[in-house]
């Protein structure tokens, strides 16, 4: 039987492909392997959304093809690189059999495929999870028309296209039945979730998608990604509000706070919209988790443009921040902007911004000792002694974790009390139900 070692590379969106194409494979009869060395073939499905992931993805390509010189029959790469740079990829790296972009991975199957299969309607049915078993992502819809002037993802995935919501209840109640207890609703942007299939506008196809998921049974928690604030209505809060399956954890990439970079970049909203956003959901739910995002270095960001984002961080304390440092990315209308900002500055203000949500999230974190939370076990790390698990406050393999002493078996739920808190991380010790 030939064997698989599939290396995926960004975000979920994209190991949702990956997971698609894994979980074909083994229907046609070969078998997954988690051990480069030993692989017939090896596929890198690659991320492209800035320059630091085309480093990751050539730095993949080039190692899996030093393990094709030795073991592996073949060697193909997928997904947003080659969407883009087919061409000059082929003309560079002959070693590779052969570049799929990211709506391919059926013929990528047919390349590999050992015995016959035709993929069903509904091919999410057969993904192979790469999370633990117990929660997964699931994607509503793919590409984006936010048209944002730093981004190249419509360039990649195209247009906004939502899948239709039998679908993806019919995916979301499959992985229930396989164990999956936590789902994470995914696309490039959520609020316009069914516009384009005539489901409706505003939010209204979106909060019946939710409330869909939330009639399953067997779900326990579910936790959409990710929000366009200023599309965030009050409708779709006070209903997140009302809803106890849906996890009181709102992903609000806002990208700055300055109104003259948030026009600059193309962002649909400003920063009194965003204010009035995060606002609108502490007060609808008091113990609400905000996480955002935040690009540091955009052409143009002066000085007071970069105290004004830090101050905006300061008022509103977001329980998670996440920054990157902007990239000038070929095909997009900000690579064309003048004023680009040297690296040296990009790392000065990132690290200046990162050290201000540190000492946030630090007083946040002591916040919650004492605390007593519901969480799940993740993994156990032996080298620590440390179970690692996620609360509805944190979201899996991006968020800090909650740690407890000793082995608990992944999937399982616990009641736990915080005993102790780092800037980012908690320690915890479970607790017996009174």
């Amino acid at each position: 039987m030939k064997s698989l070692y599939l290396h995926n590379l960004g975000c979920s969106k994209n190991q949702i492909d990956g997971e698609m194409l894994a979980g074909w494979a083994e229907e046609s009869s070969i078998r997954l392997t988690d051990d480069a060395h030993e692989a017939d073939i090896i596929v890198v499905n690659t991320c492209a959304f800035i320059e630091a992931a085309k480093v990751e993805a050539i730095d993949a390509i080039l190692e899996a093809s030093r393990y094709k010189a030795d073991v592996c029959e073949a060697l193909y790469v997928c997904g947003c690189f080659p969407q883009l740079y087919k061409d000059e990829l082929a003309a560079e790296l002959p070693e590779v059999d052969g570049f799929f972009g990211v709506d391919e991975w059926q013929k990528l199957l047919s390349e590999i495929a050992v015995t016959g299969v035709s993929p069903s309607a509904n091919p999410f049915l057969k993904r192979h999870l790469w999370t633990p078993d117990h929660y997964a992502h699931i994607r509503i819809a793919d590409g984006c028309n936010r048209g944002c002037a730093y981004c190249i993802i419509p360039a990649i995935r195209g247009c906004y296209r939502s899948r239709s919501p039998d679908e993806i209840i019919e995916e979301a109640r499959s992985l229930t039945a396989r164990g999956v207890r936590e789902l994470l609703p995914v696309a490039q942007e959520l609020n316009s979730y069914g516009h384009d299939i005539g489901l409706g506008r505003s939010n209204q196809p979106l909060i019946l998608l939710l409330k869909q998921l939330c009639e399953i049974n067997g779900l326990d928690w579910i936790r959409p990604l990710y929000l366009h604030p200023p599309a965030c209505d009050t409708e779709l809060i006070e209903f997140w509000a009302m809803q106890k399956k849906l996890c009181r954890y709102l992903d609000l990439p806002i990208e700055h706070a300055s109104n003259r970079m948030l026009k600059m970049m193309g962002r649909g909203g400003r920063k009194d919209q965003i204010r009035k956003t995060v606002n609108l959901a502490r007060e609808a739910m008091e113990d609400v988790v905000i996480r955002t995002s935040i690009i540091v270095g955009f052409p143009g960001e002066t000085e007071d443009d970069f105290k004004e984002l830090l101050d905006f961080v300061r008022e509103i304390r977001f329980d998670r921040l996440g920054s990157f440092q902007y990239s000038q990315e070929e095909g997009t209308p900000a690579a064309l902007l003048p004023d680009q900002i040297p690296e040296e500055l990009k790392d000065e203000r990132q690290a200046r911004l990162m050290t201000l949500q540190t000492e946030i999230s630090s007083e946040i974190n002591l916040e919650r000792v004492s605390d007593v939370e519901e969480v799940y076990v993740d993994s156990f790390e032996e080298d620590s002694g440390y179970s690692i698990t996620h609360g509805r406050k944190e979201m899996p393999e991006l968020d800090g974790e909650i740690l407890i002493a000793g082995q608990y078996q992944p999937g399982t739920k616990l009641r736990v009390k915080i005993e102790s808190a780092t800037e980012y991380d908690l320690f915890a010790r479970p607790v017996e139900d009174n």
